[in-house]
């Protein structure tokens, strides 16, 4: 299994969003459709993967992505092996 990880340091994911970020149409942008988050956890389980959001540390928000490929593959390897 590989975590990647990755962490903004924008103001980050109020707490009574945290668990609509996700859902669908969801935004909290004057020109948002509230999809992108959707559309990227859909196609990460589709492929029996997961994705989710934590508080950064001092600020800005962490998305994390568990990609399950085998202990010492690189990213490059587990994504050129998947099947189209």
């Amino acid at each position: 299994m590989c975590k990647v990880t990755v962490e903004d340091s924008s103001i980050g994911i109020d707490a009574k969003d945290a668990e609509r970020i996700f859902e669908a149409f969801f935004t909290t942008k004057t020109t948002g459709t509230g999809m992108g988050l959707v559309i990227c956890r859909s196609i990460i389980e589709a492929h029996d993967e997961r994705l989710w959001a934590t508080p950064g540390h001092s600020r800005g928000a962490v998305f994390h992505v568990v990609l399950p490929i085998g202990e010492n593959a690189t990213i490059d390897q587990a994504l050129s092996e998947r099947p189209a």
